[in-house]
């Protein structure tokens, strides 16, 4: 029975280097076909450079989503929100950057890095919270340690 579960334990971290291999190589590749693009090498179009990218946050999100949810620490009743919404807005601003860059340039700059200065946004917000969350009350004070201890485990 434990020889079974050692080996159960085994395949699964297999599968989360192979996932990771994968997206590293993904990455890897997203930034060699940019940088063949950006020297003229290659002719491949915007959708199929950044197509990679894309599957890159598909393995990425694949991996993020199979795992258990962390529990919060302790007088914690918030989760930052700019981790739910990184994904979605870089996205958009992936897509964006593409229409613009095959040269239908029917979508102005200030339009494709909306999404990131409304992810900018959402981490200031985030931060701002937490700080106000790691705030003293008036009755109390708190230590360096307390502080540390209720950070977020990244």
């Amino acid at each position: 029975m434990l020889i079974q579960r050692g080996a159960r334990m085994s395949w699964r971290r297999v599968a989360k280097s192979l996932q990771a291999l994968v997206a590293h190589g993904l990455l890897f590749s997203f930034t060699l076909l940019l940088v063949l693009k950006l020297d003229h090498a290659l002719s491949y179009s915007w959708w199929t450079i950044f197509g990679t990218l894309w599957l890159f946050h598909m393995v990425v999100a694949r991996g993020r989503f199979s795992l258990p949810a962390p529990s919060a620490p302790h007088n914690r009743h918030w989760a930052p929100s700019h981790s739910i919404l990184a994904t979605p807005l870089l996205i958009a601003f992936e897509l964006l950057l593409c229409i613009h860059l095959e040269g239908s340039y029917v979508v102005n700059l200030k339009i494709v890095f909306l999404p990131l200065v409304v992810f900018e946004v959402a981490i200031l917000i985030d931060n701002v919270r937490m700080c106000r969350a790691l705030m003293p009350g008036d009755e109390e004070s708190l230590s360096d340690e307390a502080i540390w201890e209720t950070l977020p485990v990244s």
